[in-house]
């Protein structure tokens, strides 16, 4: 039985196939053969580690293609990933040897639960290659075929690939890998439903502001995919220098006002609407499901948020939506997902990855989630919050006075999480009750917004300056 062998620990079962998945490789065990096992870490880039783990363990170069649903056999209570070499390995395996998958049949195998599971990833591997499912990267081979348009790509600018490779993402329909050069590396990244939008989104991004966004070297519609140049390897996480923090917020910045007056060309290439008018219209249904979210929460602490409290909420995210509108100030490009992983840090510049939740919103509103990750950093610097602020408002003091910046500052954190919580869409959801990890979320970001409501001063956000 598949168990965590620590709390951040999971053992997972590695069907690996060879030479077009004619080929299994599998451990000789006393009652027979079985299915080999990796320990892989939890919360991680499943695919990364995976690869990684068998390179070490086995000493052999593969890539993922799917994994499994877990739960139907006993055998198989987790996931198990299906892999494909993708090089001839060198070492001697020990206790383990390649079987033609012809041979095989329930007798051959301890457990015979692990005959049905490989059979299981066969006649997937088979409806990946005929297109019966969808999915270019859930067929055995597909990595020669991305690679050779890769090598093309990468031969038009000059740089050779050396061989090597790292798999970060994998499914059939997305996938992430890193290609070294000759040079700079290259990153191949396609996507899938539901964020076939981000190709559109980052082409048109970085036609139109390219010293934020990575260069694209070429793109491929087949696979809804494109390769871009590496800037960086380094994100903003790895920093705890004050000054870094302020570069990205002051660059962030700037990104967001040179995107002034291009809200159409937004729209145009799928950009989310998430504009205050919007915003403001969503409060009452939003509201009305948060109530039926609470009501069917059964565990307690924390206490559902009552009506009164939710009427509470709803009259404070009007006016402080209403105080962002009295100002008028311009609504830019924003990112729901503004993270420290996607923020690529150069001597010279910062760059902005994975806009799949890009939108045009309130720019104040972006710039919150890069405060929510410093303060969640552990930087301990004296002063930090006061710096990385007065960073990113800098650019913007020609557009509002200080004391209307500072009045945008303080209601910007309430708008901000209403504004995360609507992005989703979750809560629309007639399945998202009975979910009870999604009605957790959905609750947990409610009693934030209350608390930040509870922020604002009490005779109201709308007073006079």
């Amino acid at each position: 039985m598949c168990t965590s062998t620590q709390l951040d620990e999971n053992i997972c079962r590695i069907l690996l196939y060879r030479n077009d998945a004619t080929e299994l490789l599998l451990e000789t065990t006393p009652g027979g053969l079985g299915v080999p096992v990796l320990p892989v870490p939890t919360r991680t880039r499943i695919a990364e580690e995976i690869t990684a783990a068998i390179n070490s363990a086995w000493g052999l170069d593969t890539y993922c293609m799917f994994s499994l649903p877990g739960g139907a056999h006993s055998f198989a209570p987790t996931p198990c990933q299906v892999v494909e070499v993708c090089r001839p390995g060198t070492s001697t395996l020990a206790g383990m040897h390649w079987v033609p998958v012809a041979s095989l049949s329930a007798s051959s195998f301890e457990h015979s639960d692990a005959f049905e599971v490989i059979q299981t990833s066969l006649a997937t591997l088979d409806q990946y290659r005929c297109g019966e499912l969808q999915g270019a990267f859930g067929k055995p081979g597909w990595l020669t075929v991305v690679t050779d348009w890769v090598r093309a790509e990468a031969t038009a600018v000059d740089l050779s690939l050396t061989g090597k490779f790292r798999q970060f993402n994998a499914s059939p329909t997305f996938s992430l890998i890193r290609f070294e050069t000759n040079g700079p590396a290259v990153w191949f990244k396609a996507t899938g439903e539901p964020n076939l939008h981000e190709l559109t989104i980052t082409v048109s991004l970085t036609r139109l502001f390219p010293g934020y966004l990575p260069p694209i070297l070429g793109v491929n519609s087949l696979w809804n995919a494109w390769l871009s140049e590496e800037i960086s390897n380094t994100t903003l996480e790895r920093f705890t220098e004050l000054s870094v923090w302020e570069r990205v917020a002051e660059n962030l910045a700037e990104l967001q006002i040179a995107s002034i007056g291009k809200c159409c060309a937004l729209f145009d290439n799928q950009c989310r609407d998430l504009r205050l008018s919007k915003l403001i219209d969503l409060i009452p249904p939003f509201l009305t499901r948060v109530a039926e979210f609470m009501a069917a929460q059964q565990k307690q602490p924390p206490p559902p948020l009552t009506i009164r409290e939710l009427a509470f909420l709803g009259e404070r995210l009007q006016e402080a939506i209403s105080v962002l509108q009295d100002f008028g100030f311009p609504e830019t490009l924003g990112h729901i997902d503004f993270n420290p992983g996607n923020i690529l840090i150069t001597p010279a510049r910062c760059v902005f990855l994975d806009w799949a939740e890009a939108c045009v919103t309130h720019p104040f509103t972006t710039f919150e989630y890069l405060a929510e990750h410093f303060r969640r950093s552990g930087i301990r610097d004296a002063g930090g919050c006061n710096r990385v602020a007065p960073a990113y408002l800098r650019p913007w003091r020609s557009f509002l006075s200080s004391e209307e910046l500072t009045r945008t500052m303080a209601v910007s954190p309430l708008v901000a999480v209403f504004s995360y919580a609507i992005a989703g869409n979750a809560w629309r959801s007639p399945d998202a009750l009975h979910n009870s990890l999604e009605a957790g979320f959905l609750r947990s970001l409610a009693r934030r917004m209350h608390s930040e409501a509870n922020r604002l001063p009490d005779r109201g956000v709308r007073c006079s300056a």
